[in-house]
């Protein structure tokens, strides 16, 4: 009888959150992540392979049964479940649906989000079983794991938000079947893997977007009111002690700034769902945006309280009991948002984040305030192939466009072709 396997190999992954990760609760609960029974959050090895399989399937789809499997057979890749460190922090963000045809929140569209929080351990492990005649896939295993380590692959949910991209440090132990010495340590479940230094990955075709400015006044309010001595206030959204502005609310400003642009241009209406994704609709389940929005957190920030009242919009009076306090941050802000190197979304963005540098619209709560417009200094566009481009901010709100490899000229071509006049 033929062996089914002659050699194993094993990889034991330490993985490192850089941007938060939705490990998705029991039964669509979203404010709480899954956990064992233990109490310990874990992300699912099927979700982790799935991840695996998409990204193989994209490349190369004759590999990723055999190595993967499927309901017809059993994959020779096992992939275990994620498991937290049990000190990792939990935190819930609250989330607001908008219906798209009025820009409002409609029904029970707010919503608690609950998530992992970046910097967060989790560890697990990958054994490949199989033959010297298969020894071809390992190569493949190995890219899969430094394509998750570059951010071409993402974990968990809410990847458009920026959620899922994790740092990976990786040991790779292989086990002969035809050695007694490694049958033995097989059994024993030896743990002296080397460590594996990735391979450079030639991954999607990408362009990563980097907006540098600052904020004088921006609210991220936090879902709960806090007490001090003169009453109570919201505070602004936090995690691991610093201010946080959501990938979320980024794309949605910017999300609602492309399609004013596209409406505008003429531009066909199904760039904007293919970019940012949608919702539920009759007869399906939405589909996911390509755009990833991470999370800008506000290292070097300063907050003030200050009070404010509220104004009835009939009288012009102050209302009864109308006094509230904010607290706005002010301080440097990093944007980075990764997208699909199709030069038309790629010029739509560029245009949206332009829009955003000259002050045509805000981030955060508060805009009618004056809150949430950023002083932004350049927009950096970089493409997985190495060319560059920018847009560069003066204080008196014009910019110009730097782009000594043509890569914008090319967008803004394909845009020409694809607007119309409206």
């Amino acid at each position: 009888m033929k062996a089914a396997f002659t050699y194993a190999v094993v990889y034991k992954v330490a993985a490192t959150c850089l941007t938060p990760l939705r490990t998705g609760g029991a039964e669509g609960d979203t404010e709480a992540v899954l956990r064992d029974s233990r109490g310990q959050a874990f992300l699912q090895g099927a979700s982790l392979a799935g991840s695996f399989r998409r990204w193989l399937e994209a490349r190369s789809p004759a590999s990723a049964e055999p190595l993967l499997g499927s309901q017809m057979r059993t994959g020779r890749l096992v992939v275990s479940d994620g498991l937290f460190d049990p000190d990792s922090e939990q935190y819930i963000r609250p989330r607001l649906r908008i219906d798209p045809a009025t820009g409002t929140a409609a029904g029970h569209n707010k919503f608690d989000m609950a998530h992992i929080g970046a910097g967060a351990k989790m560890r697990f492990t990958l054994i490949w079983l199989g033959t010297p005649e298969d020894a071809d896939e390992l190569e493949t295993v190995e890219r899969m794991l430094a394509a998750l380590h570059s951010g071409a692959i993402r974990l968990g949910g809410q990847k458009s938000n920026g959620f899922g991209r994790v740092s990976l440090a990786v040991t790779k132990r292989t086990f002969n079947m035809t050695d007694a010495g490694d049958r033995h340590a097989w059994l024993d479940g030896a743990d002296d893997g080397a460590p594996l230094v990735l391979p450079e990955t030639v991954g999607s075709r990408n362009v990563t977007f980097t907006v540098s400015g600052r904020a004088d006044s921006i609210l991220i309010r936090a879902a709960v009111a806090e007490q001090d001595g003169d009453g109570s206030y919201t505070p602004n959204l936090t995690e691991g002690g610093r201010p946080i502005l959501p990938g979320s609310s980024v794309k949605g400003a910017v999300r609602a700034r492309a399609e004013a642009i596209s409406q505008a241009v003429g531009l066909d209406p199904a760039v904007i769902p293919a970019l940012f994704g949608r919702g539920a609709a009759e007869g399906d389940v939405g589909r996911p945006g390509c755009v990833w929005f991470e999370d800008a957190q506000m290292d070097r920030s300063q907050k003030q309280k200050i009070t404010r009242i509220r104004i009835n919009k009939f009288t012009g009076g102050v209302i009864r009991g109308g006094l509230f306090k904010e607290e706005p941050v002010s301080g440097p802000v990093v944007l980075r948002i990764t997208a699909p190197e199709e030069p038309v979304a790629c010029a739509l963005l560029l245009y949206a984040l332009r829009d955003l540098g000259l002050g045509l619209y805000n981030l955060g709560s508060g805009g009618a305030a004056g809150r949430g417009y950023l002083h932004v200094e350049r927009v950096a566009a970089a493409a997985s192939d190495g060319r560059e481009a920018a847009l560069e901010f003066d204080g008196a709100l014009s910019c110009s466009l730097v782009d000594p490899s043509g890569m914008v000229e090319e967008w803004l071509k394909a845009w020409g072709g694809a607007v119309h006049e409206v």
